[in-house]
């Protein structure tokens, strides 16, 4: 047997629900911030907050989900007897309900209590819900020096009312 054969039997043999979702989560706490930050478009400290949010995020939804996957896991221990094969089943689907619970519910409570207080500590002069100037390398045009878009629209606006056409009306 092949080192990748042991490993892909060994996985399928300890597939938890728990495995999957925490390695997604790792992935999202590494990706995401990394697309926030890059991102040209916006504000240099509106690209920090992004990036330091999604990262804030993560840090909240990686041991919730696992605190309420291995809740659910335990829920499963005092249904059914340890060792029948009602016993594995229940224990996949509660560590799933204690997921779904925690991704549903518990990581937006807890990342809404807990997020504005330590985003105002790391980043105290940043304000998101401010209007963003344009950043210095884009250029804004004056409303006089802009062309006059013309409508791809081939059909008339229509006026009328169904109900007049029905004779029914409307009070």
């Amino acid at each position: 047997m092949t080192f990748i054969h042991k490993l892909c039997e060994t996985i399928g043999e300890n597939n938890k629900p728990i495995y999957t979702v925490m390695a997604i989560a790792c992935g999202k706490g590494t990706v995401r911030p990394i697309l926030s930050i890059t991102d040209k478009k916006e504000a240099p400290d509106a690209r920090k907050y992004a990036a330091l949010r999604e990262l804030m995020t993560e840090f909240i939804g990686v041991p919730t989900t696992l605190a309420f996957g291995l809740l659910g896991e335990q829920a499963a221990k005092s249904l059914t007897q340890k060792g029948t094969i009602k016993y594995k089943r229940a224990n996949a689907v509660m560590s799933f309900f204690g997921i779904c619970l925690a991704a549903g519910y518990f990581v937006p409570k807890f990342c809404n209590i807990f997020m504005p207080h330590v985003m105002k500590k790391l980043m105290p002069n940043y304000d998101p819900n401010a209007v963003s100037a344009p950043m210095p390398n884009q250029r804004i045009k004056s409303p006089s020096k802009t062309k006059s878009v013309k409508s791809l629209n081939s059909y008339p606006p229509y006026t009328g009312s169904i109900y007049h056409r029905n004779g029914m009306k409307v009070v």
